[in-house]
Formats: C-alpha cells, structure tokens, sequence
C-alpha cells in the first residue's frame, strides 16, 4: 500500500459496533488468547482483520496468507451461486441494486404511478430500473436457472443492513 493511501485509510479510523453471537465459553476462550498475547480483544481482532483484507495495518505478508489461508480452508469464497458473490464479484453497489429492486417492485405493484414515465418511453424503451436490473442479474439467471431471486435479493439486503455498521 502507498504511503498516502495508508496516510488516507488511518483518517478514517474510529470506533466500529459489529455484533457477534458468541458463547460466554468462547467470549472467555478469546479474552485469554488476546491475554496471552498482552491484547486486549479489541486488538487482536484488529489486527486479524487487518491481515485478512490486507488492511490499513497488517503484520506482514505471511500473516496475510496465513488469514486468507484459513479463510479459503473454511471455504467461505467457495459458494459461487449466490447473487450477492456474483454482484460482489462484478463490482456492483449493492446499495444501487436494492435501490433498484425496490423501484421494479413499487413499478410491479402499483403501475399506474409510473404513468408519465411510461408514455415518455419510445418503442421498446423500458424503464430505468427494468434495464438496470437486467444488467444486474441477468448473465446470474441464466447461469442459475432454479434459483430463488427474492431469497437471494433478501440475502444482499440483510448484507446491505450488516454492513451499515460504519
């Protein structure tokens, strides 16, 4: 990482709330491994996140391959058929695509509010939101025919929520 990107990140860091669902043996077990260490918690989960997203601060590279070691070992990168990994994967803002979802879904239950918009439209046009979501999901259908789009929606929605941490 450049001196002035990592100049730039260390700006941005401040206190974060992430939940986690932990038995008092586990909060206990972790409280002695970051002990051990002359952490606090706090820190040595920093310090773990930092190598596995080769973050502002790592401990160098064999601690980044290490993290991503065991991340793949989990094979928590394997499951290649959700929308949210194909999404993710492409780049896409998956503020927009809920932003667009939710704009198909008010156009589909209450058309008559799209209106204007639609006699706007020249022969074949569609709405910005129909061709939006096609490019979204579109080669993702195709390639998993059976799956169940409003679960996988509803899955980037609860990721959208997760991640509002910051």
């Amino acid at each position: 990482m450049k001196y002035i990107d990592q100049q730039k990140e260390i700006e941005t860091i401040k206190e974060r709330t992430i939940k986690l669902s932990l038995s008092d043996a586990d909060c206990n077990r972790l409280s002695i491994k970051a002990g051990l260490g002359g952490q606090t918690i706090s820190e040595l989960l920093e310090n773990f996140i930092g190598d596995l997203v080769n973050g502002t601060y790592s401990n160098g590279s064999d601690e980044r391959n290490k993290a991503n070691e065991w991340y793949d070992r989990c094979e928590f990168s394997r499951n290649d058929s959700t929308l949210l990994q194909y999404l993710l994967e492409q780049g896409h803002d998956i503020s927009d695509f809920i932003i667009t979802c939710d704009e198909l879904k008010c156009f589909e239950t209450n058309p008559r509010e799209f209106d204007d918009e639609v006699a706007e439209l020249e022969d074949g046009e569609k709405l910005w939101f129909q061709d939006d979501y096609q490019e979204y999901v579109g080669e993702f259908l195709d390639k998993y025919k059976d799956v169940e789009i409003e679960k996988e929606i509803s899955l980037c929605r609860k990721w959208m929520e997760d991640s509002k941490v910051w």
